[in-house]
């Protein structure tokens, strides 16, 4: 996805991109159960700020997706590249030597570096907490037991790509930061393994039953 900006994405000659129909191709998946990783990225020359909370807005409105979030990155022998070093924009023009997660190699055009920074860590800590997470499951809660489990287990990984645990204690710390949506697919599986097992023990003692009547 890249971007919810036409502008940004004639910029990166990803005009094939078309923001408007986001919404529908993402129903479109969820109605078969596929929910979808959306990546964007920030600092494109026609950001600004806030363009975290804007981009946030809109995946709210859509299905429960996976997103994530990061900066442009200039790689050599591309005409990005070339272009923002003609411009002087590279700071760091050897970047991938001295590989940084998360960091800029050059100045944006309208924001500055930290601030295109604070865009990423505002996306990714608004798209992962624990409320976000409720809201996701909430958004699927009709559906069945498994999706709503992997649909949790991939959100609390996808957390850890720029929140990495690091022990035990951190992850017992996620996890009871997350505890009611977790808690509720606990006590839906038991619900649910409970309702099978009293089916097909009632599905056992039919024959006996009618074995005994015809005695």
């Amino acid at each position: 996805m890249e971007s919810l900006d036409p502008a940004n994405l004639a910029s990166v000659k990803k005009s094939f991109n078309k923001p408007n129909e986001y919404a529908e191709v993402l129903e479109r998946l969820a109605r078969r159960n596929v929910y979808a990783i959306t990546s964007f990225i920030f600092g494109l020359d026609n950001d600004t700020t806030g363009v975290g909370e804007r981009t946030l807005a809109q995946v709210r409105t859509w299905p429960p997706v996976l997103p994530v979030f990061g900066q442009i990155t200039p790689f050599p022998a591309t005409p990005l590249y070339d272009r923002l070093m003609q411009e002087g924009r590279l700071t760091r023009p050897k970047h991938w030597l001295e590989f940084a997660p998360f960091r800029m190699a050059h100045t944006p055009l309208h924001m500055t570096i930290p601030e295109v920074q604070d865009e990423v860590r505002y996306a990714w800590t608004n798209s992962y907490s624990p409320a976000a997470t409720e809201r996701a499951l909430n958004a699927i809660a009709d559906e069945p037991v498994p999706y709503k489990i992997s649909h949790m287990a991939s959100r609390l990984f996808f957390r850890g790509i720029y929140f990495p645990k690091k022990g035990a204690w951190q992850w017992i710390k996620l996890i009871g930061q997350n505890r009611r949506p977790i808690f509720r697919i606990i006590r839906e599986s038991f619900t649910q393994w409970h309702g099978t097992a009293d089916a097909a023990g009632r599905q056992s003692r039919t024959p006996e039953l009618s074995e005994s009547a015809g005695d």
